[in-house]
């Protein structure tokens, strides 16, 4: 017999070897994230959800290991030429960043410069 996710005609398992049921990958990825917006613990989660524990546990660890693997998209630096004129600068205002970064500005910094620095940013 084949289980039905909540309103939805999309088969949540199909049929595999010696009566057992595969879950397809998009239904697992669906309840890693279940699982882990819960707060609930593995057990706790698979017993009120009626998912068996040890599958719930392999998914998760699953993701866990693929999340840690991907490589970073988008690069950490970001090089600007600046100009002769504003190499030596001393600085007069420091921003520091709700990402973690730092932003310090000369006294005369040209406005296209500032505004590509904050786009950066």
């Amino acid at each position: 017999m084949e289980t039905q996710i909540e309103n939805t005609n999309s088969p949540i398992a199909v049929p595999a070897p010696a009566g057992r049921f595969q879950i397809k990958a998009e239904h697992r990825a669906e309840w890693v994230k279940r699982y882990n917006e819960s707060g609930l613990s593995l057990r706790a989660f698979s017993a009120q959800n009626a998912i068996s524990y040890m599958s719930l546990w392999r998914w998760v660890n699953r993701a866990k290991k693929q999340s840690a693997v991907a490589p970073a998209a988008v690069p950490t630096f970001a090089e600007i030429k600046l100009s002769p004129s504003l190499e030596r600068m001393d600085w007069v205002a420091e921003l520091s960043l709700p990402n973690g970064r730092l932003l310090r500005l000369a006294k005369n910094v040209p406005a296209s410069l500032l505004e590509q620095l904050l786009r950066l940013c």
